[in-house]
């Protein structure tokens, strides 16, 4: 059974990690000409906790305009109230190797209000130009992959710049007794 577990989990990471996801805007037509791409590095176990790492990159920066994206202000992602609570870390980095610790308020962003009023996880560092930003969560506990997750993606001044943008991310559902528990 235990093998049964860790073969559907890895299989679920692997499908996870596949997906290719594009923006959407409520109420208008999903592009995929041009958009930001939100990428799960990986999950890796560090000692108890799982840390869950994630690649965001501007495709085609601009100022907006003839199908440029703006540089992204920062990322936000709602967790369930098990990963909120689970949450230990969070950090950024802009070569994946030096990591800057980042804020773990989970709170709403008056900056996005107009996409949503739910408490989010602000990563307050965007993009510049076409190098991905790294982000990083560490969870003490485990979660499945939710290929369907959504965040949101601010941009530019004013409250137009949100976005919001499916990733594949931390799952509400934890895995008790799970594959990554050795």
């Amino acid at each position: 059974m235990k093998q049964l577990s860790k073969t559907f989990f890895l299989i679920t990471a692997i499908t996870a990690l596949s997906i290719s996801f594009s923006s959407f805007k409520p109420g208008t037509k999903n592009s995929t000409a041009t958009s930001y791409t939100i990428t799960l590095v990986g999950i890796e176990r560090v000692g108890v906790n799982d840390v869950w790492t994630w690649t965001l990159t501007n495709t085609n920066p601009g100022n907006g305009s003839n199908g440029t994206l703006q540089d992204v202000s920062h990322w936000s992602l709602p967790l369930c109230p098990a990963a909120e609570t689970a949450l230990v870390s969070a950090q950024y980095s802009y070569d994946g190797i030096t990591w800057i610790s980042s804020s773990i308020n989970i709170d709403r962003d008056p900056s996005i209000r107009l996409c949503t009023k739910e408490d989010v996880l602000k990563f307050d560092v965007g993009t510049s130009g076409t190098t991905p930003t790294y982000y990083r969560a560490t969870f003490n506990k485990v979660f499945t992959v939710d290929p369907f997750a959504y965040s949101y993606i601010k941009t530019g001044g004013g409250l137009q710049g949100c976005n919001v943008y499916t990733y594949a991310g931390v799952g509400c559902y934890e895995i008790i007794g799970g594959p990554r528990n050795d």
